[in-house]
């Protein structure tokens, strides 16, 4: 088994993100591992009116960098609720058009031992129309990747 130092965990502020930070926290208390928290803005996104940061008008046109800033923020929030004796997560957004192209990129970039991700688990035709982020990251990361998904009503205690 490998020298696990320094975990990236993709965050998109989903449940299954959350499930995955708190088994990233868990495994980095462990090992003595070091965190960085990932977001991507990717375009896609946009159309959907990037409701998570309060950007609610699809059509109206958008400011990358207050939509950076404001995820941004909202990952400090997360970071802050991290108890200090983990140590606290780097906190990093980037731009992307591939999300699993530009996590991959950010695990190279920071030198990632392991990226720990969560995933919606779609199976049969929601799977094969919207592709996995999690089975592309596998193939483009330069790290293993742990995949983990939350079960109902589960939504992590970070």
């Amino acid at each position: 088994m490998g020298d696990y130092r320094t975990f990236l965990v993709p965050y998109d502020f989903s449940p299954h993100s959350k499930v995955a930070l708190d088994t990233a926290l868990d495994l980095a208390r462990r090992l003595g591992a070091r965190l960085h928290l990932l977001h991507v803005v990717h375009a896609r996104a946009f159309a959907d009116g990037y409701g998570t940061f309060g950007i609610a008008d699809a059509t109206a046109p958008f400011d990358i960098t207050k939509v950076r800033q404001r995820a941004m923020a909202a990952l400090g929030e997360v970071v802050d609720g991290i108890p200090s004796a983990i140590g606290k997560p780097e906190a990093h957004v980037v731009e992307g058009v591939h999300i699993a192209e530009a996590i991959a990129a950010a695990a190279e970039r920071i030198g990632a031992d392991l990226i720990i991700m969560g995933t919606h688990g779609r199976t049969g035709l929601k799977h094969a129309f919207l592709g996995s982020v999690a089975e592309r990251t596998l193939r483009h990361a330069p790290c293993p990747v742990l995949t983990v998904r939350a079960t109902d009503g589960e939504g992590g205690t970070t």
